[in-house]
């Protein structure tokens, strides 16, 4: 029997290349009940933005009063913050209560890490009579452990080229395999803007039998003091600096207008407003100090340092530290990073995954810092505005450093 939930977690986390197929956690569900039936779940995919989506669609029902679970990846603080009931996270004792009575199903399915943590939400949320539970696919869609639910609803935030190796090498074939989370149970809601994907997207939709809702025109834009846009008819005020959050806020309202719409849900115009204006996700375009500046920002691919860069035009001289995994895009990363700064700080963080610096060490024009606890107290030396940037692990880890 486990006592700790550290313990749990290290053999949890230890089972990350794990597991069968979608068909055989499906199975394994059926086996302890299918908790995720009993669910009224929004399913949210992309390849930027599905944590914020996610993030703001909990805070506008639960600012209406609602119970709502929320599912995310990868953590920033603890294991346990993927899950989530009114923002709070999974409780200890009873995560190692479920943890205790499951665990040698776990072995016998050979389940993989996400395939545990969803199994986790489901029967966490279930056991709390949630009203709504929010999940975000961990990768693609199509093949997603999270792909098992039955939603009200299903979005889809924009499509990138990101995990190429797994998901296809071209917008369309990417969106194909997000376009899997699609089913005859639930409409769609999309943000994405390429005829391309769009195209895949109303492909599926009409098989299913559903319908395709795209974004209503953005209006007043304006990132000055605060970030404020219009949406329909509503003037919304978001917590973030970050104009990349525009996009997401008004496809989660664009998700909530479309579940008022059928009368699945009851939320009025004041609480959508005030529940954006709440939601904070931490790790993205996060302030940490304001003497110098200090941004965090989880951009792990090219489309989001793009992003981050289009909401880093009103900042003047900017340095970066920047690190990244070994498996993504980092040249073009770096490329879009060099168009708003000179002043770049490649690190290497606590990870397998984590791209080796050493195989930079002929460009002279970025500075290479194995350590990034030292890069980190190099970078703050800087009066510049500094934007820490990367991968969401680690953010994650800076995060964690930085508050102790």
């Amino acid at each position: 029997m486990f006592t700790k939930a550290e313990e749990i977690i290290q053999l949890i986390e230890g089972r990350k290349n794990r597991g069968y197929g979608l068909m055989h956690f499906k199975d394994y569900m059926k086996s302890i009940g299918d908790p995720q039936k009993k669910l009224k779940s929004i399913h949210v995919a992309g390849t930027n933005g599905k944590g914020s989506t996610t993030n703001d669609i909990r805070s506008m029902l639960q600012e209406a009063g609602y119970c709502v679970g929320s599912f995310t990846s990868p953590y920033m603080i603890t294991h346990l913050d993927r899950i989530r009931i009114n923002d709070m996270y999974m409780d200890e004792k009873e995560f190692i209560e479920i943890a205790n009575t499951y665990y040698e199903s776990w072995l016998t399915w050979d389940l993989s890490m996400f395939e545990i943590d969803m199994m986790l939400a489901c029967i966490y949320f279930e056991r709390h009579h949630v009203d709504y539970a929010v999940f975000e696919v961990g990768l693609g869609g199509r093949k997603d452990a999270t792909n098992i639910l039955e939603p009200l609803i299903s979005v889809i935030t924009n499509i990138g080229l990101d995990h190429m190796e797994l998901l296809g090498d071209t917008y369309a074939k990417i969106a194909e395999e997000k376009a899997g989370i699609i089913k005859a149970c639930a409409d769609v809601v999309s943000a994405e803007t390429r005829a391309d994907c769009l195209d895949v997207f109303l492909k599926h939709a009409d098989a299913q039998g559903v319908k395709l809702y795209t974004l209503e025109p953005i209006c007043d834009l304006s990132t000055n003091l605060q970030t404020v846009f219009t949406y329909r008819h509503l003037q919304v005020t978001l917590a973030s600096m970050a104009n990349y959050q525009i996009r997401n806020a008004a496809l989660a309202l664009e998700t909530i207008w479309r579940l008022r719409e059928k009368r699945l849900v009851e939320i009025k115009d004041a609480q959508i407003l005030a529940g954006l204006r709440k939601a904070v996700w931490i790790g993205r375009f996060e302030i940490m100090q304001k003497d110098p500046i200090v941004i965090l920002d989880g951009a792990h691919n090219p489309d989001g340092i793009q992003a981050l860069c289009n909401s880093l035009q009103g900042y003047d001289d900017i340095a970066v530290l920047f690190s990244v995994l070994k498996d993504k895009n980092f040249e073009t990363m770096l490329s879009i990073l060099e168009t708003i700064t000179s002043d770049i700080t490649i690190t290497h963080f606590d990870n397998e995954r984590s791209l080796d610096i050493r195989c930079l060490k002929n460009r002279k024009h970025l500075h290479l810092i194995e350590d990034y606890h030292a890069a980190l107290t190099y970078m703050l030396k800087k009066k510049k505005t500094i934007v820490i940037t990367g991968s969401l692990y680690f953010i994650s880890e800076i995060r964690q450093f930085w508050q102790k």
